[in-house]
């Protein structure tokens, strides 16, 4: 019943405010005002009415809506002078105060569930009620003349004698059901959980506002006392409306979409409607076209505006679910821009969440056989959530799970195609990135194996062919010397000791030259110290120091070796480069193996080359799998770190 009186109230609104400018005395804020509210309590309230939970604050609001349009059909009637006037002009006195009370001192006591927070308060909704009745029965009762528009207005007709005391009732009945439809406000935030306190927080900030316009309104110049009135109405509403589009308060997002593309259309009409009769009423005076012309200029402007509120309210709505072609584009364009694979998973599932407007969305990379979350974006947000396999040429390389946009609430079939399109895209980047993760773990099992077998190799000609051989030159010396043999027999042995020497001499100049051979023999902490010993007393070198944090002595080599020469190379440029007075080393264990290297030197400026030995400190780090930065200190001077996987953490 509230739902079919919607659209007929809208139109009576609009069509009063259309009587009274064609009338004569023109267009004005107040009008444009009374109109506009009305058109979007009624909108609200017939959208309200379309969930179940919301029908009795949408039934409020079309009750004020319709109020507010009869007092506009009413006031096209008087201005028009058509018979009964002074009916319509009588009933101007006192509708207002249905259109007006009731959003004051009902509607914060019922919101958001259509009941008062506790039974002890049900009594609230009732003084609000009563309220009305009397500021209506004020307005019907009180003296004064008939909103004619005249000087001359004839006076009200049915006056009683006692009005003083019914005006002085309706102001202190009115205040008190404010003051009481707050406070049952507050204990419905008090008793409220997070969510409720959510929905409750932009009906807080309305009415705040609100009041406060009340208050000090007639304080205020004109011009901006017209416009915070013109708001109150536009805050509670749109209070409302954000309240039940953020937390889903009555799960009606399927009718979102058609009213906010009603309620703008329908402004737009009698905005245009009304200029275009105001303007041309102005230049060229009353005329019998003038509703024609300005009937085909609405007609004109309506559709392209419709068009466009539509495919903004479904974009705000559902993403781009109608328009996969600018999805896929904008994926694309995505995934172009990445510089690193690491990041196209976090890319991919940022895409999807904004072209889907999901607020959870998981990506998950298949390796060996196993499902790894690579990328999230949001938190489980209940059932049912979608999960879309992601394949290249056939090949399962991953899911695609999906959260839904309202618990409980299916993706229609328009989402699924768009993620199954989607699906296709993302597939092929999650095979460049299982493609790039198990080259870096090729590459980096390489450079452990490559250092594992150095070092291995090292020691075995550190501790078993060096000695082998200088045992082998001894016993031949002693057997030359104890043994009686000719000449040329001990000639022979000579020559054959001394190229076992020889030998032992080559042995040991390839175990120096196996770097870094401070770290093989001393650890890595103590290699470090010992170098920065052997620079500090080198002419123009800054003062070093030295921190090192849980370091484990069991080094990994090919970590070990790369920190070393990180370190290496970041001391050797600041004796060349820097100018600095103050170095310092700080080695930090853990997961992961930092190495920060810090000067106070004139610095690298903000941009620079790098030359040979940043691409060789870079590379052994990122061979690792490592993160390696160069860049300002700050404070003055340069940074160097280096963040080196241990034991395969990343």
């Amino acid at each position: 019943m509230a739902a079919g009186t919607a659209v007929p109230s809208a139109v009576a609104a609009i069509a009063g405010g259309a009587l009274v400018v064609v009338a004569g005395p023109g267009a004005n804020w107040t009008l444009a005002s009374n109109v506009t509210h009305s058109v979007l309590l009624l909108a609200a309230g017939w959208w309200l009415l379309r969930s179940r939970d919301g029908r009795r604050v949408g039934g409020l609001l079309v009750g004020t809506g319709a109020a507010g349009a009869a007092t506009l059909l009413a006031a096209g009637w008087t201005a028009l002078g058509w018979p009964g006037w002074q009916v319509a002009a009588w009933l101007q006195l006192w509708l207002w105060a249905l259109f007006v009370v009731p959003l004051f001192t009902v509607l914060p006591a019922i919101f958001p569930d259509g009941r008062p927070p506790a039974r002890a308060w049900r009594w609230v909704p009732w003084l609000g009620a009563a309220a009305t009745a009397v500021t209506l029965l004020d307005g019907a009762l009180g003296p004064g003349p008939l909103p004619t528009g005249e000087a001359a207005a004839p006076a009200n007709p049915i006056a009683v004698s006692f009005s003083p005391a019914l005006g002085l009732a309706s102001g202190g009945a009115v205040v008190v059901a404010v003051l009481a439809a707050l406070a049952s406000l507050a204990v419905r935030w008090r008793h409220g959980n997070r969510t409720q306190r959510q929905q409750l927080k932009f009906v807080w900030y309305a009415l705040g506002v609100a009041i406060t316009i009340e208050l000090v309104g007639g304080l205020m110049p004109r011009p901006l006392a017209q416009v915070g009135y013109f708001l109150i109405p536009v805050l509670l509403v749109g209070a409302i409306a954000l309240s039940v589009r953020r937390y889903r308060l009555y799960d009606i997002d399927p009718f979102i979409r058609r009213t906010v593309v009603l309620a703008v259309l329908t402004a737009l009409i009698f905005a245009v409607y009304l200029a275009v009769v105001s303007a041309l009423g102005t230049a060229v005076g009353p005329a019998p076209g003038l509703a024609l012309i300005a009937s085909a200029v609405v007609a004109a402007t309506a559709d392209p505006v419709r068009r466009r509120v539509q495919r903004e309210a479904t974009r705000w709505l559902f993403g781009q679910r109608e328009e996969p072609l600018e999805a896929l584009a904008a994926l694309r364009e995505q995934l172009r821009a990445v510089a690193d694979p690491s990041e196209l998973p976090a890319t991919t599932a940022t895409v999807v969440a904004r072209a889907l407007r999901a607020p959870y969305v998981s990506v998950r990379l298949l390796t060996e056989g196993v499902h790894e979350e690579v990328a999230r974006v949001g938190g489980p947000a209940g059932e049912p959530s979608v999960e879309v396999p992601l394949e290249w040429r056939g090949e399962l390389v991953g899911t695609l799970t999906v959260g839904p946009r309202v618990p409980g609430e299916a993706y229609s079939r328009a989402d699924l195609a768009l993620l199954a399109e989607l699906a296709h895209g993302i597939g092929s980047a999650l095979h460049a990135v299982r493609l790039a993760t198990e080259l870096r773990v090729a590459q980096e099992r390489a450079v452990h194996a490559r250092a594992d077998e150095r070092r291995r190799l090292r020691h075995d000609l550190h501790d078993g062919l060096g000695p082998l051989l200088s045992g082998i030159g001894l016993a031949l010396d002693g057997v030359r010397r104890t043994t009686a043999m000719d000449d040329q027999l001990a000639g022979e042995l000579r020559l054959i000791s001394g190229q076992v020497r020889s030998a032992a001499t080559a042995v040991r100049r390839i175990i120096d030259a196996m770097q870094p051979a401070a770290v093989a023999d001393l650890g890595l902490v103590q290699a470090v110290a010992e170098h920065l010993d052997r620079c500090a007393p080198l002419p123009g070198a800054p003062s070093f120091r030295y921190v090192h944090r849980g370091v484990p002595d069991a080094d990994v080599p090919a970590v070990s070796e790369a920190a070393y020469l990180v370190v290496l190379e970041a001391v050797a440029n600041v004796l060349r480069h820097a100018e600095a007075a103050a170095c310092t080393v700080t080695l930090t264990g853990g997961a992961r193996l930092t190495v920060q290297v810090d000067d106070d030197g004139r610095g690298i400026g903000d941009r620079y080359i790098a030359g040979v030995g940043t691409g060789s400190m870079r590379r052994r780090v990122r061979e690792l799998g490592g993160q390696f930065e160069l860049g300002p200190r700050p404070g003055g001077g340069t940074r160097v770190r280096a963040v080196l996987p241990v034991g395969g953490n990343r």
